[in-house]
């Protein structure tokens, strides 16, 4: 789904405006769907999805004859259009006259790092990720299904490969859904329609990295008022609390340092495995001016090559 042309309110959207989501915030969902941030980008977990879908899903066809397995397009709610689902798959089973297929439950795939499989539960069970489990609710609830398994095929790092294999079934709940339904229009009504950012709660990626590349006026300054030197005054104790940190971790690293004489790491004598390691790393680097001298390069060559970045830093003023 492209977001910046739909800009309605998924599945996959519903935990960020509850606040449970790991991955992105209601200030950042805002911002994608008034058009502020682009579409998120594609990356390699993302595309690894789409290749292992079918192959995840003819597993689950595979293991369930009774069920006619289908694709499903975008779905939405008809009291209130910008409420969308667009599910993965559908599951048929034929009507009490055997004249026709119904739908009778849905299908999430996902796929999942091997090294991740601790977060989810026990199969047949609904003890999924919870951003999935409000993913599949939204679905029971605008398609009006009993029920939403999910298969996840868990996959070795950096690979395609499947090397794990479950399924889940979550339960429709009512009320979770219309508590569900009740937030989403606010925040539709509240944020999305008018314009009007919600507060920023959790500092994600995204919203860091938009308000860090905003386009600003140069020079432009403005005065402070209430809200702006509390925000100053909690700044200023973040940084302090954060250099006390800092300080307190160097030295705690010092004495650990100390402690462990000339070895290299302390291992636990309970289990027999590492605790802390202290081993030479090794990293490679460039050396341009190396390279410049060998070639003979002049300082007016070298000119031509540099390039001037620019960025900004949030000061406080001494």
């Amino acid at each position: 789904m492209n977001r910046s042309e739909i800009r309605k309110i998924g599945g996959s959207d519903i935990s960020a405006i509850l606040g449970m989501s790991r991955w992105k915030s209601a200030h950042s969902l805002y911002l994608h769907m008034v058009g502020e941030l682009p579409p998120t980008e594609d990356n390699p977990a993302m595309e690894r999805g789409r290749v292992l879908e079918p192959v995840v899903a003819g597993i689950f066809a595979a293991n369930h004859e009774e069920f006619g397995v289908e694709e499903c397009g975008i779905v939405e709610n008809p009291e209130y259009p910008f409420l969308i689902g667009s599910p993965d798959r559908v599951l048929l089973e034929p009507d009490a006259g055997m004249t026709r297929m119904i739908t009778v439950s849905g299908l999430e795939i996902k796929t999942a790092d091997a090294t991740k499989m601790s977060e989810w539960g026990d199969e047949e069970t609904d003890e999924i990720p919870r951003e999935y489990l409000l993913q599949t609710q939204w679905y029971c609830g605008l398609l009006g299904l009993p029920d939403w398994y999910v298969a996840v095929g868990f996959v070795k790092p950096n690979s395609r490969k499947i090397c794990g294999y479950r399924e889940y079934r979550v339960e429709f709940d009512p009320e979770l859904f219309g508590l569900m339904r009740q937030r989403a229009v606010e925040f539709w009504e509240t944020h999305v329609v008018p314009k009007v950012p919600p507060e920023i709660t959790e500092p994600d990626a995204a919203t860091v990295e938009y308000y860090k590349r905003r386009e600003r006026n140069r020079d432009a300054m403005i005065y402070s008022n209430d809200a702006l030197e509390e925000k100053i005054e909690a700044f200023r104790l973040a940084q302090l609390q954060r250099k006390e940190a800092e300080r307190m971790e160097e030295f705690e690293k010092v004495q650990l340092l100390e402690m462990m004489g000339k070895s290299e790491g302390i291992i636990d004598r309970h289990t027999g495995k590492n605790i802390l390691t202290f081993k030479e790393q090794a990293t490679t680097s460039f050396d341009h001016k190396a390279l410049c001298s060998d070639l003979e390069l002049t300082d007016e060559v070298m000119e031509k090559y540099r390039r001037q970045s620019h960025f900004r830093v949030l000061r406080l003023a001494k």
